[in-house]
């Protein structure tokens, strides 16, 4: 995810954080977060942040076809919800649903069902994404993984939720291959960044 602004000026309520941000989204106005009645604008990301996320969905695409999974999978543009402290909404880098999709209201833009989240880190959203986001992800009932991936350097990062619903830590990878605990379907860190060149490799 990348972000740039928290608009601290007001706080906000669920009903009119979404009234606006359909409006906003309908005239191409930017997208928003919304984290503790606050509204947080989201900037595009950078081309290696794209491509990566890119990479993920075609990854988890193919795997699906081959073994005949019924996943939907969606970039960036699918906002889930999750309750800490307050009803919060969240657009994660890439969203896993195993099966048929279940969405908080007729608009159908939330997805309130979501197996796998997956965020790629950048700079300004680490701290975010591991601490209150991940806090206020494993709220979500159906979610049983979140993995991180690095945006600056190979790195493939794993919790999963368990049997008994405690969620551990998993595999931290730099090379090799990702293995899912509650699907069938692995990341390999060649693939995920296939064509990806960081910014450090840049000025090399």
């Amino acid at each position: 995810m990348t972000t740039t602004a928290i608009e601290l000026e007001k706080t906000w309520t669920a009903q009119e954080y979404l009234t606006l941000e359909r409006k906003n989204l309908r005239e191409k106005a930017g997208k928003h977060e919304f984290f503790n009645q606050k509204r947080i604008l989201m900037a595009g990301g950078t081309h290696a942040h794209n491509l990566t996320i890119s990479n993920v969905v075609t990854l988890f695409n193919i795997q699906s076809r081959e073994k005949k999974m019924q996943l939907q999978i969606t970039a960036s543009d699918s906002k889930v919800t999750s309750f800490l402290n307050y009803k919060n909404y969240l657009y994660p880098d890439v969203v896993v649903i195993d099966g048929k999709p279940f969405f908080e209201d007729d608009f159908k833009d939330i997805v309130v069902n979501p197996i796998v989240l997956i965020e790629v880190l950048s700079d300004s959203t680490e701290g975010f994404d591991r601490g209150d986001k991940f806090r206020s992800y494993r709220q979500i009932k159906n979610l049983k993984e979140y993995i991180l991936i690095s945006s600056t350097h190979r790195s493939i990062e794993h919790f999963f939720c368990d049997e008994n619903g405690k969620w551990q830590i998993g595999d931290v990878v730099a090379e090799g291959t990702m293995i899912l605990h509650s699907l069938p379907l692995s990341l390999d860190i060649e693939e995920v960044y296939l064509n990806v060149v960081f910014e450090a490799e840049k000025t090399e």
